[in-house]
């Protein structure tokens, strides 16, 4: 892609679906009121291009919630392309709640919850913002669950002087349904959510004391493979929509389905749902109600290639491959050291535990089954290695599996990303969060048979979790929680500023660029410099560069 945006100040060199899951939802319970005196301007009524709206104060933040940036995608507008949101005159006075939900399944009983008009935004601002960076946040939740809202409080963040922004966008069917009678046939909705807020920020953030040319797009999970998306997108890099990027734990599944294969998928979804005349599927599709596509849907969604739009026209590895993608951009990209006990976790809470041995084999036969048509991996062999790799723990079949996860799916993924983008020459930071204390998100500790770590999300809470909820899910030394949380917080809001996540007070270790070799490693409780060898090895990423496979 092109590089004519200049480049952010050079820094110095330095020393140095499955699931993917988002965090239990939660009330914030934010509340908030207040405004300015008559003779002078109300820092909480601003002007945006739609027209005005009166946010709420709280703890002397500014915050705005429920902004539409979208019209509803309801009608004609389910399964098609995000509009901009209509215009109002009268004044849009905001409260403490947060917009609808996007439709999607309760976790817990299976329900269809949500409402289809749900394409809102939240804003979060210093009381006396002016010309701040911006942070944008893409929730995670495997494309088929999850929200912007009161899961999330930013507040620690804002309280650093950025400006946070949270958003829903449309999941699972509703957000990537590909069929052939649909004007956009690839799906992909919910990326062009995601690019339309990001729009809507560029457009707006000013008037909340934002900078518009300092915008910083970061997500976990689905969040974050949503972040690479962008990076890859023609269409995001054209339109200059941000200007870093932080990937976390978002660089699974890197080779995305390609259009005819999705397609195929979304032929038999309307099929099964009785809309099966090509010429009226359009509309049987948007007549249908909600609880029937989402019970027509999987696990998990996942954007689509599509080489005839600007969109996504080639896959994040390919694109990566063929040096294809936005390489103005400042990278923050990193991993968990124990992403795959959640998943494994998810399993057992769901009456499924690993047994024995002939169960752990099945479990990673059906983990490499996906794959198989295109590489065909000896997963019986690979399944004795892991074996062998966690030799002595006290759950063997459990970790062992979650080690597959971790290291297959995230860990060498991420090294593998960051080594891209460092050799085109891009400021890039690469993390391995380790703290395997780390606050419980959505399995607490105490429901497993074997001990999570540092698994997946556990970092989220360090920078977008309330105060008080992190330490409650703590189950190491607060003192360290506290150091190591910091930290965080003052990383990625430096590196909102200016590219460099190095702090400048001299106390946190500086954070060294991935092309020296090395690594950030968050850990209690202080984080620390450690060469890119050590993840490589404890990851085994030698071993999956040439992993066991089938000979015929």
């Amino acid at each position: 892609m092109s590089t004519a945006r200049s480049r952010a100040t050079s820094l110095p060199t330095l020393k140095a679906l499955s699931l993917g899951v988002a965090t239990l939802s939660l009330s914030a319970c934010l509340t908030g009121g207040g405004g300015g005196g008559s003779s002078t301007p109300d820092p909480l009524a601003v002007q945006t291009t739609e027209g005005s709206v009166v946010g709420i104060r709280q703890n002397g933040i500014r915050i705005f919630r429920a902004i539409p940036y979208a019209q509803p995608p309801v009608g004609d507008l389910r399964f098609a392309p995000p509009q901009p949101p209509a215009t109002h005159s009268d004044t849009l006075r905001l409260s403490d709640s947060f917009g609808n939900s996007c439709p999607q399944s309760d976790l817990t009983t299976g329900a269809a919850v949500g409402e289809e008009d749900c394409l809102y935004l939240n804003v979060y601002a210093p009381a006396d913002a002016a010309d701040l960076p911006v942070m944008v946040w893409i929730h995670g939740g495997a494309f088929v669950f999850g929200n912007g809202s009161g899961e999330y409080d930013p507040t620690r963040l804002v309280e650093q002087d950025v400006i946070v922004v949270t958003l829903n966008y449309r999941l699972g069917n509703l957000g990537f349904l590909a069929h052939p009678a649909l004007e956009s046939d690839a799906g992909n909705f919910a990326l062009m959510d995601q690019q339309l807020a990001m729009r809507w920020v560029k457009d707006n953030i000013e008037a909340f004391g934002g900078d518009p040319a300092n915008i910083t797009l970061f997500g976990e999970s689905a969040g974050g493979h949503s972040v690479m998306s962008h990076i890859v997108s023609p269409r995001a890099a054209d339109a200059d929509l941000f200007q870093r990027a932080i990937v976390q734990s978002g660089s699974y599944a890197p080779f995305q389905m390609p259009k005819a294969t999705a397609q195929a998928i979304g032929i038999g979804v309307a099929n099964g749902l009785g809309c099966n005349e090509p010429t009226t599927a359009a509309d049987c599709l948007r007549a249908l109600p909600v609880s029937a596509l989402l019970a027509a849907q999987g696990s998990q969604s996942i954007p689509v290639v599509d080489a005839s739009s600007d969109l996504l026209p080639k896959s994040i590895q390919q694109a990566l491959t063929d040096g294809e993608f936005n390489d103005t951009l400042d990278i923050m990209i990193g991993s968990n050291q124990n992403e795959g006990t959640l998943f494994v976790a998810l399993d057992e809470v769901g009456g499924d535990p690993i047994d024995d041995e002939a169960e752990y084999r099945d479990r990673v036969a059906a983990f490499f089954q996906p794959y198989q048509a295109s590489i065909p991996f000896d997963d019986d062999q690979i399944a004795t290695d892991y074996l062998n790799f966690y030799d002595g723990s006290t759950s063997l079949y459990s970790e062992a599996l979650s080690g597959i996860w971790t290291d297959f799916m995230f860990a060498c993924n991420a090294y593998s990303q960051a080594t891209t983008f460092a050799g085109a020459s891009m400021n890039t930071f690469q993390y391995w969060f380790r703290d395997e204390d780390a606050p419980w998100t959505l399995v607490p500790p105490l429901a497993v048979t074997f001990p999570l770590g540092a698994t997946h999300a556990g970092e989220i809470p360090y920078v977008l979790y309330a105060q008080s909820l992190m330490e409650q899910r703590y189950t190491g030394d607060l003192n360290d929680l506290s150091s190591l949380s910091g930290e965080m917080v003052d990383y990625w809001t430096q590196f909102a500023k200016d590219g460099n996540p190095s702090t400048t007070d001299g106390v946190a270790a500086a954070w060294p660029q991935a092309a020296t070799g090395n690594l950030l490693m968050l850990d209690v409780p202080n984080a620390s410099s450690v060469s890119t060898l050590s993840f490589l090895g404890y990851h085994h990423c030698g071993y999956w560069a040439n992993p066991p496979l089938l000979v015929p």
